[in-house]
């Protein structure tokens, strides 16, 4: 069809120039985008009819980040980022929102972290420490940024203007002064906690999970870090008819590698927003379709923040009648269709295994044996069993591989598991300890159960104490007494089964702060299947028939707890 076109030109030259006019503007010129937007800026500043609306600012917005866009390192993005930065601040004079205000401070900081010598840099600055002064009521943050503008900016045409206001707020708040200073630098107390270095932690990765009832954001970090957060309601006048999580990550910077905005899109949870939100702080944003409640909570070695977010629940009144119909079916002994046992909650079909450690964690060494490699081995061999019972099993790695703890439990919220088994091999520093003890989630009530918690989550027997301080509010969501009856109806079956071959000390069922606990949605229990240290037990756990008779007893007390819980459908 090229060929014919050629012998008319002048057809062809209007075929052309119409495809140019319908492509895409991916080619759009960002100087022209920046005018179009400079002007419309300026004349929506001059008629207060149509600057009360917010999508008027929105048009004038989208001008300058099609020019930024078009080319982040180009002449004009500097200048686009500091008139978003003037647009939102413009819009929150007349919405009179906080959120508008913090876009206007997203906008400026942006200009000053990626173009730190450019001549508006002192501008936006300015700006942006007006903005945190006068409608953000921080004046910390504005002395911070004044103050750079006078180390870094000395010769900037806002440099009398900063002088100008530091000499307003030194006078106003004296006592705050040297604080304030010494913020800037990362010493004092944040959040309750020490800093433990001057140099700000930084914002590395940013991992999740979701579903249609849960949602998991881990904020991997390079050094501990305090954090506050807030929970910010529908609001359809600022165009966000959903709600928001807001943690903000003291004293931290942003890599470059993190992306600024993940958008999500599954389960109940739209996208994640981050950014350097004050030059010593980022702010990372959950948007949610739908929420019941969350939870916020840190972790250690290495460093992290664990973010849960909850879909409602069913109402009181479908929770009442589904309560009141189990109870009645309980006591009057009635039959129950298999339909309706599921809508109870009193089935169970998918069982999750997760064998401990893995890759670089090879959790308890001794005599060149590594608990790893055996809980794989049993978690396999556990799974085999459980299938062969009509289970669905899924795993956490079927391979050597490492996952980190909080992962573990997500995965199983996510994929809406009914029952969750963590697979470990204990050790101690006296090698005549041996024995099965299987824990649940719970706040620990002996030096041993702490001791325990305190290995299989890699950090010190202090950090379990002050684990527990939180430990009850993230208890909330989880299945304390369901995963109780399971630990103990496991625990009593492995030993009733093993005991026909070997001798077993019963260490009974505890409770502990267990990471890989955390957060789990249903009954959920870690087993230590024996100590590595004791010489009898080290030899048993390396064979397959020991390995394969505490899986039978293992599964067995699966089914008895599964049994129990719809004993009186079958009736």
């Amino acid at each position: 069809m090229i060929m014919p076109l050629l012998r008319y030109p002048l057809l062809a030259q209007f075929i052309l120039v119409l495809c140019l006019l319908c492509t895409p503007a991916l080619g759009a010129d960002p100087t022209q985008e920046f005018q179009a937007g400079w002007q419309a800026f300026h004349d929506l500043c001059k008629d207060p009819a149509k600057a009360k609306y917010r999508s008027s600012w929105q048009q004038v917005a989208n001008h300058f980040q099609k020019a930024y866009q078009a080319n982040p390192k180009g002449s004009v993005a500097p200048k686009s980022l500091y008139y978003l930065g003037r647009t939102f601040q413009e819009l929150g004079k007349r919405s009179f929102s906080r959120e508008d205000y913090e876009q206007a401070v997203e906008y400026f900081r942006r200009l000053g972290d990626q173009f730190s010598s450019h001549s508006w840099t002192d501008d936006a600055k300015l700006f942006q420490a007006k903005v945190f002064l006068h409608n953000l009521d921080d004046p910390e943050q504005a002395y911070l940024l004044l103050s750079d503008i006078r180390r870094n900016h000395p010769k900037g045409d806002k440099t009398s203007e900063a002088e100008a206001l530091l000499e307003k707020l030194e006078g106003k708040y004296p006592s705050q002064i040297s604080s304030w200073k010494a913020s800037s630098q990362g010493e004092g107390r944040e959040d309750g906690k020490q800093s433990t270095t001057s140099d700000p932690a930084h914002l590395q990765t940013i991992r999740h999970w979701s579903s249609d009832e849960y949602s998991r954001v881990v904020l991997d970090l390079n050094s501990q870090a305090g954090y506050k957060d807030m929970l910010l309601k529908p609001d359809p006048s600022i165009e966000k008819p959903f709600y928001r999580v807001v943690v903000d990550v003291l004293n931290t910077r942003l890599d470059d590698e993190v992306q600024e905005k993940l958008s999500i899109n599954d389960g109940i949870l739209r996208k994640v927003r981050i950014g350097q939100y004050r030059p010593n702080q980022t702010r990372v944003v959950l948007d949610v379709n739908a929420l019941d409640t969350y939870r916020v909570f840190a972790l250690e070695n290495p460093d992290r923040v664990v973010v849960d977010v909850y879909a409602p629940k069913p109402s009181e009144g479908e929770q009442k009648s589904r309560k009141a119909l189990a109870q009645a079916a309980k006591e009057g002994g009635q039959s129950i269709s298999g339909s309706l046992i599921e809508q109870l909650g009193l089935d169970i079909q998918t069982i999750m295994i997760d064998p401990g450690h893995g890759g670089k964690d090879p959790g308890a060494v001794c005599s060149g044996i590594l608990e790893k490699d055996i809980n794989l081995r049993l978690a396999k061999i556990l799974g085999e069993i459980l299938e062969e019972k009509g289970y669905n099993v899924l795993y956490t790695r079927t391979t050597d591989t490492f996952i980190p703890l909080e992962e573990r439990t997500a995965m199983a919220n996510a994929k809406s598991v009914d029952l969750f088994l963590s697979l470990h091999v204990n050790a101690h520093s006296s090698s005549k300890i041996h024995g099965l003890e299987v824990y649940y989630l719970n706040l620990a009530n002996s030096e041993e159960a702490v001791r325990v918690a305190a290995r299989e989550n890699s950090v010190s027997a202090k950090k379990i104490s002050d684990l527990q301080l939180i430990l009850s509010d993230l208890m909330l969501n989880s299945k304390i007494e369901e995963s109780e009856n399971l630990a103990q109806k496991v625990l009593h079956a492995t030993l009733d089964y093993n005991r026909r071959f070997y001798k077993v000390n019963d260490h009974g069922v505890r409770r502990a702060p267990f990471y890989v606990l955390m957060g789990a949605r249903m009954p959920a229990i870690l087993v230590e299947t024996g100590y590595l240290t004791n010489p009898t037990e080290r030899k048993r756990l390396q064979n397959f028939a020991y390995l394969k008779r505490m899986a039978w007893g293992m599964a067995l007390g699966i089914k008895a707890y599964h049994k129990e819980i719809t004993s009186f459908a079958q009736r």
